[in-house]
């Protein structure tokens, strides 16, 4: 999620922006991973992340040849030689698909903006930043923060994709379980069960941060 929305405002802002050195590139992007189904831009993203992008960056010896002895805080954060390249490629597989949609989110918030806000900032002497910052952030805030939290409720759901790529998340681990007990239903209901009090949980925070922004 901290990725999603970083990289999705980046993008949003990038992409409201006049300057087409900013506004192209991103447009691309955006339109790019909107339009891939998220179960292949995920191969595509993950095979690349582990055939090329790990290599080029010196990164094999610590992923994958890690042979050092793993201390309490490695062993609670999962950290296991391939272990860690596959949630590191599932993270950001899933930060990028969603940053996307974020991103426009972003961008209609800030279209939504009345041109006679930034007129009124700009004819109080205001910088550009402070223009962003006390004028259109509270009031983008305001309108995007519904599509926001159904934003981050889809994200919960979507990271059962990367469990084709072997990540041992919750349906990755669900799987493994109802396969090995036979308990199919029951395993399912549990999964069901988690994911559901995950997105509950995530849309009363955000039910409440919507109405402090009211």
């Amino acid at each position: 999620m901290v990725l999603a929305v970083t990289l999705g405002t980046a993008l949003g802002l990038a992409k409201h922006s006049a300057i087409s050195v900013f506004s192209v590139p991103a447009n691309i992007f955006i339109q790019l991973v909107r339009n891939i189904p998220p179960l292949v831009f995920i191969f595509i993203f993950y095979f690349f992340i582990s055939n090329q992008l790990i290599p080029l960056l010196g990164l094999s010896d610590i992923l994958r040849g890690y042979t050092g002895e793993v201390s309490a805080w490695q062993a609670f954060s999962v950290w296991t030689k391939l272990i860690v390249e596959n949630l590191l490629s599932g993270v950001i597989c899933i930060g990028l698909l969603s940053s996307a949609y974020v991103a426009e989110i972003v961008r209609a918030g800030l279209s939504a903006i009345p041109k006679g806000q930034w007129e009124a900032g700009r004819s109080l002497g205001l910088s550009t930043w402070y223009q962003y910052k006390d004028v259109v952030t509270p009031q983008v805030l305001a309108t995007v923060a519904p599509a926001l939290a159904g934003q981050a409720i889809s994200l919960v759901k979507d990271t059962s994709i990367v469990s084709l790529i072997s990540i041992q998340e919750m349906t990755f681990v669900g799987t493994e379980m109802a396969n090995s007990s036979g308990l199919i239903f029951e395993i399912w209901l549990i999964v069901g069960a988690c994911y559901f009090l995950l997105c509950l949980t995530l849309s009363l925070l955000f039910r409440r941060f919507e109405t402090q922004q009211r």
